[in-house]
């Protein structure tokens, strides 16, 4: 039987990726793994003027609905692909197998309707948009040693538009809308997607 299959999605800094390695990590003694959609971003080396994460065109669909679909089957899928912008960063390779549970997590995780009629089930991580500002301020500058004024200059340019135009959509074609407004607890709605998730991957594989 193939791997369930979750795609989790929300507003940059809305803590999707936070949620979903807390859904991994709630299955210790399952094969399970996340594919992150950043890792299939274009490289836009030499092409500076199209250079964005926020549109749906900076994704290599193909390459990241064929490794979702070697995965599915129970394969592997080997990362980076060529052509992408960790590739182009030229990261040590991995692999991704996953024969229990298989995350899918990215902005436009639920963009692509090919990828998501794959689906067994689907998430949208609510932030508010004060607060996904003030989260993605902090990370930039603290883990990515970007100062304030380049933080929010490409805030302005590569996010604030983007947003509600390719990435918001997304939460009425969830199945559960997680609200998170604070990093301080961890979303009350977690404790209904493990339950959901978990009831998923038992009649899928019984242990």
């Amino acid at each position: 039987m193939p791997p369930v299959l979750v795609g989790v999605t929300g507003g940059s800094a809305s803590g999707k990726s936070r949620i979903a390695k807390r859904l991994v990590e709630a299955f210790p003694d399952r094969s399970c793994a996340i594919l992150n959609q950043d890792h299939f971003f274009r490289d836009w080396t030499g092409r500076d003027h199209l250079r964005t994460a926020n549109r749906p065109d900076s994704v290599l669909w193909p390459a990241l609905v064929d490794a979702v679909d070697a995965v599915v089957a129970g394969g592997t899928a080997d990362l980076p692909m060529s052509g992408t912008r960790a590739s182009a960063r030229r990261l040590e390779p991995w692999t991704v197998e996953a024969r229990d549970l298989l995350v899918v997590e990215g902005l436009f995780a639920l963009w692509d309707d090919e990828l998501r009629a794959r689906y067994d089930l689907t998430v949208y991580v609510d932030a508010p948009d004060d607060e996904r500002v003030l989260r993605r301020m902090n990370r930039d500058i603290a883990e990515r040693g970007a100062d304030l004024e380049g933080a929010t200059t490409w805030y302005r340019h590569d996010v604030l538009n983007s947003f509600p135009r390719y990435t918001l959509p997304a939460r009425w074609q969830a199945d559960l809308v997680i609200p998170n407004p604070t990093t301080a607890v961890e979303p009350r709605g977690v404790r209904a997607l493990l339950a959901a998730v978990r009831e998923l991957v038992e009649e899928r594989r019984p242990c």
